[in-house]
């Protein structure tokens, strides 16, 4: 058997052996003083296909190592940005709850109660004004009978009903401080059904 038959390790590594390595398994056999029908070529051959497959394994596991990085990388990524994304979007969710519940639950009772105080004064400087214009002792619950006293009349039912549709909304939810807009409710009330009954009994 010849050497170059015996070094033709193509067949095993998948590629053809560069001349440094064809030249390499000749050096040590030249050292070896092996003949070329020799019976150690074949481990010999055996020792040289191993080496090279060793030395070409580190570049493979570091490719491969790369791939799965490169994977596991590109997948936390998707993820990290999956889960800013939910983050975002319960932000936004939490946002405009509490911004309907700040608008609902606080800005609507008092901007009722900013509008009554409104109408009240309107109607004090009115009768103020038709008294001292007048000449006349005008009683004060005369108010009453103006369409601003009977608009806030109206306007305290409502914030009571309103108070109250808020109060029981919190009370169902189990949240804290739904007891507070159920006085305020409880408050609108008294007043709109008081300042209702003055007005009725002095038809």
């Amino acid at each position: 058997m010849s050497l170059d038959d015996m070094i033709d390790l193509g067949k095993a590594c998948g590629r053809e052996l560069s001349q440094a390595e064809a030249a390499r398994l000749r050096e040590v056999g030249s050292r070896l003083n092996l003949r070329d029908d020799d019976a150690l070529w074949p481990l010999l051959a055996a020792m040289e296909y191993q080496r090279i497959y060793y030395e070409a394994l580190p570049k493979k596991i570091a490719a491969a190592s790369r791939t799965i990085m490169d994977g596991m990388a590109a997948a936390a990524e998707r993820e990290t940005a999956a889960a800013q994304a939910r983050l975002t979007d319960s932000l936004v969710r939490e946002a405009e709850y509490l911004a309907s519940k700040i608008q609902y639950g606080r800005l609507v009772p008092l901007w009722l109660l900013a509008l009554i105080c409104l109408l009240a004064y309107g109607s004090l400087m009115l009768w103020a004004g038709f008294r001292i214009d007048a000449g006349q002792d005008m009683p004060l619950a005369a108010v009453l009978h103006m369409p601003s006293g009977w608009l806030i009349c109206g306007l305290c039912l409502v914030g009571g009903v309103f108070c109250g549709g808020v109060a029981a909304k919190e009370f169902g939810e189990a949240e804290k401080g739904w007891w507070k807009k159920g006085g305020i409710a409880i408050f609108f009330i008294m007043v709109g059904t008081l300042l209702f009954s003055l007005s009725l009994s002095r038809l």
